[in-house]
């Protein structure tokens, strides 16, 4: 009788307890349009995130690399910013429409470089040829499976420079990618360089998605917005926050548990004189070609 009494407490209290699953940290940033000055302390948030102990997924969604609003920074900044992105571990990037902007040739140059998958579903090659970036990647992340697809966004975009890319409907783009996907993963995040109302658009489209980690209109969302199931972020712009959502993931059901936008410290630019050097060579240069045209 006793032991009868004990079981069926023990019963109870298993019942009672809450079943946590498994915890995922995603610190996310978009429009940092190479703000040389934050990086530092970008990376310090990022470590920071990363000493929480929850397993941590880095990613951006886009306009990283360029900014014609800043044109030093244009000339050169582009490879500074890849290579710290290297060195703080991101997991993968959408690129934004003024990544495009400092032309094709560079643009492969700098997803070669990148040590980490440029995703763009939605821009694919007129003649078929293969483009430096793919649809999506599985990433494995402490014990999870995780489906990330990346979206651009469709205006805007330097087309005079690309016009052997042709714009794919977003929403087909990412029907497709999670299609494709073989195996029902854990989680399905979608980095999109798009505002927040579109991703809300898609979201009611693909209900699939989990996560959408947005950017292009520099929004800031302190608590996520909500579209369905489906968890909707933005950090801002030019790195002025890093964003943190932290998800409980279980059985294909996401949970928010906390998501706050860290703000980062702005220091004086680095390496300005390979800057000015680098300037100095393409002015050199184009007045070498010049010359050369009038002999």
């Amino acid at each position: 009788m006793i032991r009868r009494a004990l079981a069926a407490l023990l019963l109870i209290a298993a019942l009672s307890t809450p079943v946590c699953g498994q915890r995922l940290r995603i610190v996310y940033t978009n429009d940092l349009h190479a703000r040389l000055e934050r990086l530092a302390s970008i990376g310090e948030r990022i470590s920071e995130a990363r000493e929480s102990g929850d397993p941590v997924l880095l990613v951006d969604a886009g306009d990283a690399w360029q900014d014609f609003r800043v044109p030093l920074y244009a000339v050169w900044g582009a490879e500074r910013v890849v290579e710290w992105m290297n060195g703080v571990g991101y997991n993968a990037m959408a690129p934004g429409n003024h990544d495009f902007y400092s032309g094709w040739p560079k643009v492969q140059a700098l997803a070669a470089a990148a040590g980490f998958p440029i995703l763009c579903a939605n821009l694919a090659p007129v003649d078929g040829t293969a483009a430096p970036f793919r649809g999506s990647v599985r990433i494995a992340v402490g014990g999870l499976d995780i489906l990330v697809v990346g979206l651009t966004a469709l205006e805007r975009q330097p087309t005079f420079d690309i016009p052997w890319l042709r714009p794919v409907d977003p929403v087909q783009s990412l029907r497709r990618e999670i299609d494709a996907a073989s195996g029902a993963p854990d989680l399905i995040i979608c980095l999109a360089h798009v505002p927040v109302l579109e991703a809300g658009i898609l979201a009611r489209a693909v209900p699939e998605v989990d996560v959408f980690v947005t950017g292009h209109s520099h929004e800031t969302t302190p608590t996520p917005v909500m579209v369905g199931d489906a968890l909707i972020v933005q950090s801002g712009a030019f790195g002025r926050n890093v964003g943190e959502l932290v998800v409980d993931v279980r059985d294909g059901a996401v949970r928010l548990v906390d998501n706050v936008l860290v703000p980062t410290t702005e220091e004086a630019a680095t390496d300005l004189g390979r800057g000015l050097a680098h300037l100095a060579q393409i002015v050199f240069g184009i007045l070498a070609f010049c010359l050369v045209l009038t002999l």
